[in-house]
């Protein structure tokens, strides 16, 4: 009798746990962030009516959920692109998408859970490449932002209807080949000793322009001193000068009324 107690107990115990386990294998988790699209295998397949939302979700035996983020989702890749100029270089391009939440049956069914390989990165390097093509390689920089809103305009035309929406498009690096870097270091530098040199020529045409204006002013100076310097004007001098020599009792001197260019002479007879 008591062990048919303890086989009925320990059988009790088995099926408890069995049951338990059954009900957790019925409970599915959807994280924030995700979506869920219920999948019944043994029945009519995708269920396409209905989206289920972040949180526990209790499904049936033989079902699964098939979960998918439906948060913006940022995808970079490095893509070889040959510009206008035929020069070849790689950019670092980023694509932000997500799925749209009530499209989701129609996602995976049309595309896939995996649908950014199989849809939208070939139109993103295909894109990305025919709109670079019309740019000269010394415009990449300067040009980003043009570029970013052309390759997003195309991706959104490409796949439209294809149950994904997109929020921007970005040129993160321009990724220069050692050939180009090497040039454009180059040029940068010529254009430095260029800047350089322009300014040391300023600066010696402004040296020349005082020395100029220096030269002009003496020049001016001597022409007012010439004209000031008249005959009688010396003459007057040298009477001023006669007249304190005159007065002066140390020195003798003899005086010529008037000499070649019509000055008085003036001789210092010395001491006697």
């Amino acid at each position: 009798m008591k062990n048919v107690k303890k086989y009925i107990s320990k059988a009790f115990l088995l099926m408890t746990i069995i049951g338990t386990l059954v009900l957790l294998n019925q409970c599915t988790v959807i994280k924030p962030g995700h979506h869920g699209v219920m999948n019944r295998a043994l029945g009519k397949g995708l269920k396409t009516d209905k989206v289920y939302k972040d949180g526990i979700t209790w499904i049936s035996p033989f079902n699964s959920m098939i979960k998918i983020s439906t948060q913006w989702n940022s995808y970079q890749e490095d893509i070889a692109i040959l510009t206008k100029d035929e020069l070849h270089t790689t950019l670092k391009l980023s694509v932000i998408l997500r799925p749209i939440e009530n499209e989701l049956p129609d996602l995976i069914l049309d595309v896939g859970e995996d649908y950014y390989s199989t849809i939208v990165k070939p139109v993103f390097f295909s894109v990305s490449r025919g709109t670079i093509a019309k740019y000269d390689y010394s415009e990449l920089s300067s040009q980003s932002t043009e570029i970013e809103t052309e390759i997003l305009l195309e991706i959104k035309k490409d796949l439209q209807g294809k149950h994904i929406e997109f929020d921007k498009v970005t040129l993160d690096h321009i990724i220069y080949s050692a050939t180009v870097a090497d040039a454009t270091d180059e040029k940068l530098a010529t254009k430095q000793v260029l800047e350089q040199k322009e300014y040391e020529l300023e600066i010696a045409k402004k040296e020349a322009e005082i020395q100029i204006i220096n030269a002009t002013g003496q020049r001016d100076a001597q022409i007012i001193i010439e004209n000031g310097l008249s005959i009688k004007y010396l003459q007057f001098k040298a009477l001023e000068v006669q007249e304190k020599l005159a007065s002066s009792s140390n020195a003798k001197f003899y005086f010529v009324p008037l000499g070649n260019n019509g000055l008085p002479i003036i001789i210092d007879a010395g001491d006697k």
